[in-house]
């Protein structure tokens, strides 16, 4: 009998071993298969998006580590891919972290936000940029606009966040106001979305009395959700589906050395995230077409505070 059980132990073992390095390959595969320097290409000057690798060392201890480990800026956009078109930014997010206060600072840009397109030189909505010039271009005026550096970048197209939400079996939100969609119906308080519900969920803002800044605050709370969701070890067995699905739909300047940073210096900040917006803005039609006109003072104060989250 006993003889059995120190069989049965040692096979249970070779499983979970044989199945951490699996996971191990799949991760380190997957980060090399969506990696990207992400240049601009058929613009008057080549932008390319840096690739910092915030490095340790074993013998530093948790607090040397943490004063360390410099503030890192990551840029997260959904892209809506058209048929025979580039596509566009639909969702356009600024996360700020810093491993020594340990917070989060993030910032959800209105898609129809006026500013100038680098490399292009000349004014139009923010989310235009990523149909004139893809990924970099779209991080080059973000970083402009918002007058702080962008080191990651990462781009996800919108099938591709669906099957993630789906993959996840869904995410949880504390919904704060009651609406319907033409297809979905979300009741005030605690419910969980499926992928198709979760798009509806953060681009509805029309029946919201917050307008747009009703739909950052929703973006916000799927992203936070998500996060959580990613860096919990209850998925450890939806690992290799979640893997399939970002190698088939994102693509990044993160490499695998830098994500094992995240990990081991980052996470703790997710515990502390603020939101900050973008409520003073006036919206409204020039020349035919629908704009939203930031603050220039909300727009100087959110500057200052994500160059102070930096420090």
């Amino acid at each position: 009998m006993k003889k059995i059980i120190i069989i049965t132990i040692s096979i249970f073992l070779l499983l979970i071993i044989s199945y951490a390095t699996y996971l191990f390959l799949n991760v380190k595969a997957t980060m090399k298969a969506i990696h990207s320097p992400l240049t601009i290409e058929n613009t008057s000057s080549e932008i390319a998006l840096p690739t910092p690798t915030p490095t340790t060392t074993p013998s530093q201890n948790s607090s040397e580590l943490k004063n360390n480990t410099p503030p890192i800026t990551l840029l997260l956009l959904g892209i809506d891919q058209l048929q025979n078109s580039p596509g566009r930014a639909d969702t356009i997010l600024v996360l700020t972290v810093n491993p020594t206060s340990q917070t989060i600072k993030m910032l959800s840009i209105p898609r129809d936000t006026y500013t100038e397109i680098v490399g292009l030189n000349f004014y139009d909505k923010i989310n235009h940029s990523y149909a004139f010039g893809g990924v970099a271009m779209t991080y080059a005026t973000v970083e402009n606009l918002l007058q702080i550096p962008i080191d990651y970048v990462v781009s996800i197209n919108m099938e591709g966040f669906v099957d993630l939400i789906d993959t996840l079996n869904g995410v949880e939100i504390d919904n704060q106001i009651a609406f319907i969609t033409d297809e979905f119906d979300f009741p005030k308080g605690k419910i969980v979305l499926s992928g198709p519900e979760t798009l509806a969920y953060v681009r509805m803002r029309y029946d919201d009395p917050l307008g747009d800044f009703g739909r950052q605050i929703r973006q916000r709370m799927v992203v936070e959700s998500i996060l959580n969701q990613l860096s919990s070890l209850n998925i450890i067995w939806q690992v290799p589906s979640v893997l399939e699905t970002i190698r088939s739909n994102v693509e990044t300047n993160i490499t695998y050395d830098d994500m094992k940073t995240f990990i081991k210096s980052y996470k703790p900040a997710l515990n502390n995230i603020k939101q900050l917006n973008f409520e003073k803005g006036d919206g409204r039609i020039e020349n035919g077409i629908w704009y939203y006109f930031p603050n220039k003072t909300e727009l100087q104060t959110i500057q200052a505070e994500l160059q102070e989250s930096l420090k």
